[in-house]
């Protein structure tokens, strides 16, 4: 969609501790909520899916090349930079593994902006940082730095990037968090 080869890094690491079951492989209308993250990616046009973090043995079943969190347990920074070095492109989308809703346009709509800023990040009425595009060789030396200075939230790291702000649909970035996530008004059946 975008023009440019871009990797799309899906964070499968998370304790999971407020759902009381693992993220990743929790099903929404059927499918782990990993791998809607992981087909969205695919149709976005991604040339490559990696699934950061966790045991190996959470990927199997999942669409992705399994990478090793090299900051495990650490929070999600970590796993942005794992994402970076990791990556076989300078332009790499990292989402989290929860947001069962995301569309393959949110995710193609990330990266054209890395042409003129240095990380993408998209906005609803806030700002959500595991939907986010990063330039792999613009960022990777700045998050490294902070994070040798112990910094470990995303939006405190990327404060000395160039980032450009992606309106996207509050739906598609919606996080299941808490079992009560998935029944309600924003039932996925009423989606």
């Amino acid at each position: 969609m975008s023009g440019q080869e871009f990797t799309v890094a899906i964070l499968i690491g998370g304790d999971s501790s407020r759902m009381g079951t693992d993220k990743a492989t929790l099903e929404v209308d059927g499918v782990a909520m990993a791998e809607r993250v992981s087909t969205a990616a695919l149709a976005s046009g991604a040339s490559e899916i990696l699934l950061i973090g966790g045991p190996q043995k959470r990927a199997a079943g999942l669409s992705g090349l399994w990478k090793k969190d090299l900051y495990a347990g650490e929070g999600p920074l970590g796993g942005v930079i794992t994402a970076l070095k990791t990556a076989s492109h300078d332009a790499v989308v990292v989402l989290s593994c929860d947001m069962p809703f995301i569309t393959s346009s949110v995710i193609a709509s990330l990266v054209p902006p890395l042409s003129e800023a240095q990380a993408t990040v998209g906005r609803t009425d806030r700002l959500n940082w595991l939907c986010s595009a990063w330039s792999k060789s613009e960022c990777l030396p700045s998050l490294q730095s902070v994070w040798k200075r112990n910094e470990r939230a995303v939006h405190r790291a990327a404060v000395l990037l160039d980032v450009v702000e992606v309106p996207v649909p509050a739906v598609a970035v919606r996080n299941i968090n808490t079992p009560e996530d998935l029944v309600g008004d924003g039932d996925a059946t009423n989606i």
